[in-house]
């Protein structure tokens, strides 16, 4: 059986089309805009996070808490990495990051074999019995595929889920392409996957790929791929309660770049008796404030400006904790 290992040096005789780089900055412009937002109960949702720069197969691990439940290999893919593992180029082919400058990928059909690879995580905390969640994540069809494998979706349970290498895990996402509307053959752009459920209590662990069959797999043959399975990039994950009283609005990116349109990290609707830090990916603080009419714009307490990146913030009101990641982006 034919495994990513088998065609590294493929890619390198693939023509890398330009066109996609510049067709991409409209969506990043998207992408840098505040959208208010509840809390997202994804840890890392767009695997920035890193323990280590990828440099082999098979590393999601190094994008923490995200790890491979199968004994598979999906992959991780960051832009310190100048190779196979890199971002944009890499050795599936090229694609911007939908935010930040690193992204997931895994097998999602292999036609004949039954072969599957998925990414899971633990949530920031249990979903409440009866309350409605709101799901949703981004793919990317990689350029060396000529199959595209519309059933992708999201599954969340109580307890970790696993199986025997590379096969099929045998449950039902609650969150589901529509592949009648939503055809996941996109290689320039990232196509969003997305719904809600009401749930049952307790699910703290979401599992994404494919959990159909290769009989059941809704595919689709695409033009440009050398290899005729499917393989999909994965960014920008989130999981929200819907229905909840919570509003307290929490942006993901700001642009402190002085251009009077997202200049400031502004959090809404904050109580009284609220503290704020934010941390940067070494875990150093390089902002706190008590003032519950916070406008962050970007420099640490002692005036210096804080460098592009992932950020890490906790809201502590009498009430709840938040936690969270805010992308900083002049």
């Amino acid at each position: 059986m034919h495994r990513k290992y088998d065609w590294i040096g493929v890619k390198g005789f693939s023509v890398i089309i330009m066109l996609k780089k510049y067709l991409y900055i409209g969506l990043l412009l998207f992408a840098v805009k505040t959208i208010p937002a509840q809390i997202n109960l994804v840890p890392n949702p767009s695997f920035e996070d890193t323990l280590q720069c990828p440099f082999n197969p098979g590393q999601i691990a190094f994008a923490s808490p995200w790890y491979d439940p199968t004994l598979g290999s999906p992959d991780y893919f960051n832009s310190c990495n100048s190779g196979n593992y890199g971002v944009p180029n890499n050795v599936c082919g090229s694609q911007l990051a939908k935010t930040g400058k690193a992204y997931a990928g895994l097998y999602s059909y292999y036609s004949g074999f039954n072969a599957r690879e998925y990414i899971q995580t633990q949530l920031y905390s249990p979903l409440v019995k009866g309350k409605n969640y709101c799901a949703e994540f981004y793919v990317s069809l990689a350029d060396t595929f000529s199959v595209s494998s519309n059933n992708m979706g999201m599954y969340f349970s109580d307890t970790a889920i696993s199986t025997a290498p590379s096969a099929v895990l045998n449950v039902i996402p609650q969150i589901n392409n529509d592949t009648l509307a939503n055809s996941l053959f996109n290689k320039i752009n990232w196509t969003k996957i997305s719904g809600s459920f009401t749930a049952q209590g307790g699910e703290q662990f979401i599992t994404i790929g494919n959990f159909l069959n290769d009989m059941t797999t809704d595919t689709t043959n695409v033009a440009g791929g050398t290899f005729a399975f499917s393989y999909y990039y994965i960014d920008d994950v989130s999981v929200i309660c819907c229905d909840c009283n919570d509003t307290i609005l929490i942006p993901n990116v700001f642009t402190p770049n002085n251009d009077g349109v997202n200049d400031f990290f502004k959090i809404k609707n904050l109580p009284d008796n609220v503290s704020i830090q934010i941390y940067n990916r070494w875990g150093i603080k390089v902002f706190e404030t008590n003032r519950s009419n916070i406008f962050w714009d970007g420099r640490t307490t002692s005036g210096n400006e804080s460098v592009d990146g992932t950020y890490f913030y906790i809201i502590i009101t009498e009430e709840k904790t938040y936690k969270g990641y805010l992308q900083l982006i002049h």
